[in-house]
This record gives structure tokens, C-alpha cells and sequence, in this order.
């Protein structure tokens, strides 16, 4: 039984690749991350993957999943690995990112029926929990005096500095999950102020492929319908990942991330009949808001803090009930599917008197229907989705189409009209405003692979938006564009390079970047990897200075032969002039944690991260950090001030499986 998953990208790698510059550009990609990460512990066995499973992972488009399927079903089973190499549509980068989802074994076993002993004793138990301890202190744990504290009771945070999570999950193959998570933030009170305990609770329950039931989801979980244009509460890769951005595969899937929104609460089933599948949906979720003093809703919450009294307020002061259904009809080339989603809400929301906020959501009760599709033959495949909402009578649509020559060359066209009438506050899709709202654009991206050690790739994105926007007191347009070149010199090397120049409005004015990074990995032997990256931004802001930093950093990995403990260092050195030209590191950390390090002025920034699997069922993981800038005798403002110009930290992560 082949389980050994032969890798070269490491984890850490995979995760820099695909998110960084996503990060950059103020996308919180964490709950992907997580998920993924569960993914990567939990692999399933490629000879048995169905397109279900293969869906799941957003590097993969619709034609590779098409091949791996085809493979295995001419071939039969896999013996390695290795075998991903003759399947000519998958280039090397994305067999190393499969490698580490998969594994190949014998199939037999996969075929017995599923009974309930089997699914009750036959799966994993993990149970995890991390603690967060700062080593320096912030102004909002400082105790002011009372009466400072009376005429501002916003002054202090509520809790304790220390950040805790717990977790536990249940895996049966890919067939069955459940679980549930429990999490305080750093600040939040812990037993008091109206928390059992814990401010965040989160429970999952997930059944899939159980004759025509495809899919049952309790609790918290997650849906997906079309290119994202009704309702996606899934994650997807941005423009870093050409050919499958925008792209939203019919699913619903659990919900197990330590995020606190971009999810539903209550059921969600989806039926197969033959060709026809059938999902519908209910959830009755509380929300966080920011009410104006009519009690009206001025805008939702979203990041999960409740530290003082003031974000506490906030705390579910909206219940949001949510209904939907999709029908999709399914051949081998062609889908077509409509989706409906109805959303109440027990507050009004207020749009305000500001002119760019005209078109906002008004009103309690919001409906979004829209038509989706996809066609595929040969070399060619198109797909998109057109929608519309109630309010305002506005709609949207967005349609893509992808064309490869062979193996080795692709090109992708992409456009997408969003009128800045249409309201979908559950939408979520391929767009530069980061809103299906207000926004008209077309890309363009090519891929090529002259040879099979090197890979091009290649982004022009242009974007309009016709109504005014924040700052921006009329009309206003931009223009993306990036070259990437990944080149694999030999088995221990490889290097990349990665340039961007982005214009677009701020504040009437132009805003100009550009941005440069290059990297170089080497695998000396296989106990030792070393990673260097160095990054060169400069900016033209709308004053027409031109502001810059650059940015240079190494990862130094061990582990020992046995794989029982790994050791991974780095350190970065960063000098930026200003927080527009800020620079980003991806560090190594724990297991469902992401260190995207932000920085701008001048210092530098140390961690060591270390795993130990102390025994079959045990693993420990921790971690230090240590941030200093040279430029500063205090780091922050406001409640978030440190008196200092170093900020040190640690964190654990305890692991317990069975």
C-alpha cells in the first residue's frame, strides 16, 4: 500500500504560492487556508476520488479534473505517484500541489457498503487546541483610571490578552464529517459579559454520497451555486490562479473554519436524480451589525471582534434567515442550472444619504435568481451565470471562456458587467472592488510551458466602475497587469519571478504600484530546504510622490529522517517609507494558523516554528516570534499601542488523534 506521499513543495510553499499576493491586495484568504489545510492532513486515495472530491481543490479546472478521472478510469488503479506525469494537462506545479492531497492505494476496500458501525468506528477523532501568548502589552489591556474610564468605557478591552481556540473533528474517508470549534479572541472576555465561556461557537455535520442523497449538511456549512453571482459563501484563488478564477463549483460543503462569517446555519441537502441534481437550503443565522441611531442597519460586521463594549454592542444585534434552492441538469458537455436565494432580515437596512452609497441594500427582505451554465468539448469550455435582484431591479453576469492549444498553451477571456443597481449581499465572484456590485471589466491570461521546466503565465485586467465609489466622486477606471515566470533548474532548484503594475483611482486621483518579487528554493538533501525571497514595491500616490521599499528574507526548513520533528527558521529584513508601499512575508506556523506578515518602516521580523510528533496519537507544535522596527519607539495606535519598538510572542498547538 503506496501511502507515502512523495513531495517536493513543502506545505508552507504551497500556501505562499497560491495566497501572498491575494494578502497584498487586502484578501482575507484564511478560511481557504484552513480548509485546505485540513485537507492536506486528511488526503484521500486518488484511485477512488470522485469529481466531488477533486472539486475541492480550487488549483484544479475542469479539464484536469476531467483527465485524472479519464485516467484511472482507462488504466485502472494507480501504483504511484508517478504516474501524474503522463497526464500531459497536468504541468509540474500542479502535480507537486496534488501530491500533497492525495495519496494511491488499492481500491477494494473503498467498495463496501456504508453501514453505521462502520461509519461510527471506522473513521478519525482529532482533537486539537491553540493558545496565543503575547509577551508584551497593549494599551487596551492597561487599566485607566476610573474616571477616564467612566466618560470612555471603550477605553479597555474586556479580556484577557490571550488568544485560545478548541477543536475537534470527525473524518470518515470522505463520507461522513462532524465536529465542532469553540474560540476566543485576543481581548474578548472569557465567562462573562454574556459568553459561555468562549465568544464563538461553530458545530458540522456532513453526509455525502449516500445513494441519491449527494450531500446533507447540520449546523454550519458552507454553499456555492454557478460563478458566485446569487449566493457563494465558498473561497476561491483570485486572479493568481488564471484558470479557474471565477469559477464556483455547485457544492455544499462544511463549515469547520475558526472564521466567524461567510457561512450559514441549519440544513442544506442536495439529491441526485440521474442527471438532475436538486440542493435547497435554510439558515437562520445571528449577525453582527452596525446599527445607526434609528436602529436601522448601516452596514454588517464581519470581523468577529468583541473586545469592548462598544464592539459587544454589535454582537448579533441582526438575525438573518436565508432560504434557497439550484436545480442543475448535468450531461457530459453542457450544464445548465437556475438558483434562487431569499434572504430576511429583522432590522432595516439603511443605504444613508451619501451619494455613493445610493445603491446599497435598503429594506429588510432581499430575493436574487439567476441562471447559470457551462459547456465543454475538446479544447474549448465556457461558462458563466447571469443574475438579478429585486432591489433596484439591478442584474449581473459574468462569462468565461478558456481555449487551449495543447498541453502546453492556454488562453482565458473573462468578462464580467455588474450594474451598480444589483445587491447581492451573499454574492461573492471574481471582481476588483470586492463586490459583485458597481463594476464592468474584461481579462485576458495566457499560460505557457516551452518547456517542461519552465512555466509562463500572464494577466491583463482592465476594470470600470460607473457610479461613484468612496473617495471617488464620479466614474472611475484601472488597469492590472502581471508576468510570472516559474522555472524548475534542476532536482534541488528552483526559481521565480513575479511582476505587477496595477492603476487605479483613489480619491480622484491616480494611484500607481508596481510590484516585484523573485524567489529561489533549494533542497540540498532531504532533511534540508532553504527558500529566499526578496520583493521591490514602489508607488505613485495621489499627491504624485513617489514612495518605495524593498523587502529580503530566507526560510531555513529541517526535519530528521523519521519525519518525528521539524524545525523551520526565518527571518526577514524590510525597509518601506511609507504604509502604502507595505511589504509582505509568509512565515511557517501552526497547524490552521497563517503567518501573512505585514510591515512597512524599517526593522525586521524572526520566528522559529517547531513540530514534534511525540507519539502515534500526539503532536505538539510551537512557536516564537519576535518583530523590531528601528525606525519607532512604539508600534500602533489607539487601543492596539505597544509601548515599545519590539513586539515578541509565542503560541502552542496541541494535537491529539485516534
Amino acid at each position: 500500500m503506496d501511502k507515502v506521499i512523495a513531495q517536493h513543495y513543502s506545505w508552507e510553499e504551497f500556501v505562499e504560492k497560491i495566497s501572498v499576493d491575494e494578502y497584498d491586495d487586502g484578501e482575507d484568504m484564511s478560511p481557504l487556508l484552513e480548509e485546505l489545510a485540513g485537507l492536506h492532513e486528511h488526503p484521500f486515495n486518488l484511485n477512488t476520488a470522485t469529481k466531488d472530491d477533486l472539486e475541492q481543490l480550487p488549483f484544479l479546472d475542469a479539464d484536469e479534473i476531467e483527465e485524472i478521472l479519464a485516467y484511472v478510469y482507462r488504466y485502472g488503479p494507480m501504483q504511484s505517484l508517478g504516474e501524474l506525469m503522463l497526464i500531459e494537462e497536468l504541468d509540474y506545479q500542479t502535480r507537486q500541489f496534488l501530491a500533497l492531497f492525495v495519496y494511491v492505494e488499492n481500491p477494494v476496500e473503498e467498495k463496501e457498503k456504508l453501514r453505521l458501525k462502520t461509519l461510527l468506528k471506522g473513521g478519525r477523532h482529532e482533537v486539537t487546541s491553540r493558545l496565543d501568548v503575547p509577551l508584551y502589552k497593549r494599551d487596551g489591556y492597561q487599566i485607566p483610571e476610573d474616571e477616564v474610564l467612566l466618560k470612555n468605557p471603550n477605553k479597555v478591552y474586556l479580556g484577557n490578552s490571550l488568544y485560545h481556540n478548541i477543536r475537534y473533528t470527525y473524518q470518515y474517508r470522505n463520507r461522513l464529517f462532524w465536529g465542532f470549534t469553540a474560540e476566543k479572541d485576543a481581548g474578548e472576555p472569557f465567562g462573562s459579559y454574556g459568553n459561555m465561556a468562549y465568544d464563538a461557537y461553530s458545530f458540522h455535520f456532513l453526509l455525502k454520497d449516500c445513494g441519491k442523497l449527494k450531500a446533507l449538511a447540520l449546523g454550519d456549512y458552507r454553499v456555492g451555486f454557478g460563478e458566485g453571482l446569487v449566493v457563494n459563501s465558498d473561497f476561491s484563488l483570485g486572479k493568481s490562479t488564471l484558470f479557474n478564477m471565477g469559477d464556483t463549483r455547485p457544492s455544499i460543503k462544511k463549515f469547520s473554519s475558526t472564521s466567524e462569517t461567510s457561512f450559514f446555519r441549519g440544513m442544506a441537502v442536495t439529491f441526485r436524480f440521474g442527471k438532475v441534481d436538486v440542493s435547497a437550503f435554510y439558515s437562520y443565522l445571528p449577525t453582527d451589525a452596525t446599527l445607526r441611531k434609528d436602529g436601522t442597519v448601516s452596514s454588517l460586521k464581519t470581523d468577529g471582534l468583541h473586545r469592548t463594549l462598544l464592539e459587544l454592542s454589535k454582537k448579533h444585534n441582526v438575525m438573518e434567515q436565508s432560504a434557497g434552492a439550484d436545480v442543475t441538469w448535468n450531461t457530459e458537455y453542457f450544464s445548465l442550472g437556475a438558483t434562487a436565494f431569499y434572504q430576511h432580515f429583522s432590522r432595516s437596512f439603511s443605504k444613508g444619504t451619501e451619494l455613493y452609497r445610493q445603491y446599497y441594500p435598503e429594506g429588510k427582505d432581499f430575493l436574487n435568481a439567476s441562471l447559470h451554465y457551462r459547456w465543454h468539448r475538446d479544447r474549448f469550455s465556457f461558462s458563466g451565470e447571469t443574475a438579478f435582484s429585486n432591489v433596484y431591479g439591478g442584474w449581473a453576469t459574468l462569462n468565461k471562456a478558456i481555449y487551449r492549444f495543447n498541453h502546453r498553451y492556454s488562453v482565458v477571456a473573462l468578462q464580467r458587467l455588474f450594474a451598480y443597481q444589483y445587491v447581492g449581499l451573499r454574492a461573492n465572484s471574481f471582481s476588483e472592488g470586492g463586490a459583485v456590485r458597481n463594476e464592468s471589466g474584461f481579462y485576458m491570461g495566457v499560460e505557457a510551458a516551452p518547456l517542461n521546466e519552465l512555466k509562463l503565465s500572464a494577466y491583463v485586467d482592465y476594470f470600470y466602475f460607473p457610479w461613484v465609489k468612496f473617495g471617488i466622486p464620479h466614474a472611475s477606471e484601472g488597469v492590472e497587469g502581471t508576468f510570472q515566470a516559474d522555472w524548475v533548474v534542476s532536482r534541488k532548484w528552483e526559481l521565480s519571478g513575479r511582476y505587477q503594475l496595477k492603476r487605479k483611482e483613489r480619491y480622484g486621483q491616480p494611484y500607481l504600484y508596481h510590484k516585484l518579487k523573485v524567489q529561489a528554493q533549494c533542497m540540498p538533501s532531504k532533511v534540508w530546504e532553504w527558500r529566499g525571497v526578496a520583493r521591490y514595491t514602489r508607488v505613485r500616490d495621489v499627491y504624485g510622490r513617489h514612495v518605495g521599499g524593498y523587502m529580503g528574507g530566507s526560510i531555513l526548513k529541517w526535519k530528521d529522517r523519521k519525519n518525528r520533528l521539524n524545525v523551520a527558521g526565518s527571518c526577514v529584513y524590510f525597509d518601506s517609507e511609507d504604509y502604502k508601499a507595505p511589504m509582505s512575508f509568509y512565515e511557517p506556523s501552526l497547524l490552521y494558523a497563517f503567518a501573512f506578515m505585514t510591515m512597512y518602516g524599517q526593522g525586521m521580523r524572526a520566528a522559529v516554528n517547531a513540530r514534534w510528533n511525540v507519539a502515534k496519537h500526539w503532536m505538539l507544535m510551537c512557536k516564537y516570534g519576535a518583530t523590531g522596527y528601528f525606525d519607532r519607539d512604539e508600534i500602533g495606535e489607539g487601543l492596539q499601542r505597544i509601548g515599545g519598538r519590539w513586539k515578541n510572542d509565542l503560541s502552542f498547538l496541541l494535537r491529539y488523534k485516534f
